[in-house]
């Protein structure tokens, strides 16, 4: 006999493009924090959730949040050598939803613009 209370887990939706959705970019100048030294900072694609996660955190903090596509802590970033973030800026462009490099655009001091 069955148990008909017996469920199936739930499908689960993923992306399954073989298009590169991540990368890791090495810097010049390692950083340590908290005990881990980061001498490469990961880059990646990210989700319609993590992009709307990302917002909500935006607006509910000073705004000194890290776009989900950069994944080192936000202290990690802030302690790096400005042209190590230059070169993972760089490399993370060609991971950013299009919706954030419009509200990048639109805040960036003139010049600044990538």
């Amino acid at each position: 006999m069955t148990d008909e209370t017996t469920q199936q887990p739930a499908p689960v939706a993923r992306i399954v493009s073989d298009k590169e959705r991540e990368r890791l970019v090495t810097i010049e100048y390692p950083v340590e924090f908290d005990g881990v030294t980061y001498d490469a900072i990961r880059i990646r694609r990210v989700t319609g959730k993590q992009m709307a996660e990302f917002f909500a955190r935006v607006r509910g903090t000073d705004g000194n949040v890290m776009p989900p596509v950069v994944d080192c802590p936000v202290e990690v970033w802030n302690a790096m050598d400005a042209d190590d973030q230059f070169s993972v800026d760089q490399e993370a462009a060609d991971f950013m939803p299009r919706r954030l490099k419009q509200v990048i655009a639109a805040t960036a001091p003139a010049g600044d613009q990538k």
